[in-house]
This record gives structure tokens, C-alpha cells and sequence, in this order.
């Protein structure tokens, strides 16, 4: 399934979270997600995701969005 097919409603959190990976080179969905790990050890969490978001529920709903959509969906068909 593609984003097209997809109910893609992201949170703000993730929202952010995409645009972020975006920024720092990830392609598609699976790149993002992946550079999760990054964001998590970087200094930029609390610029990122302010103070009403939390990475582990950005990381569960990027999963839950990887089981419905294919890793190689482009971020500018999501955003």
C-alpha cells in the first residue's frame, strides 16, 4: 500500500519527526524510521518534539505505519 491508499494522518510528534529525517537525508518512510535512533541520541529531541510528544509513541505510531504502508514510500508523498 501506498501513501495514495493510505489513511496517512500523522500526529504532530511524527510529523516533525518526518520532517526532521527529511532534513537530515532519509528519502522514504523506512529511512526515517530508521534514523529514529539518531534523533534519540541527539540534542535535537526537544526541538523536534517540544514538550507534548515523546519519541517512543512517535517510534510505536511510525511502526503501526510501516505495517500498513511499504518502508520506500517517498517522505513528500507523506508530508
Amino acid at each position: 500500500m501506498d501513501a495514495a491508499d493510505a489513511d496517512f494522518a500523522p500526529s504532530r510528534g511524527a510529523r516533525r519527526v518526518l520532517e526532521w529525517a527529511q532534513t537530515n537525508g532519509a528519502t522514504t518512510l523506512g529511512e526515517a524510521y530508521d534514523l529514529i535512533d539518531q534523533l534519540a541520541v541527539s540534542n535535537d529531541v526537544p526541538e523536534v518534539l517540544g514538550e507534548d510528544d515523546s519519541l517512543d509513541d512517535v517510534r510505536a505510531e511510525l511502526e503501526d505505519d510501516l505495517g500498513v504502508m511499504s518502508a520506500d514510500v517517498e517522505l513528500t508523498a507523506l508530508l
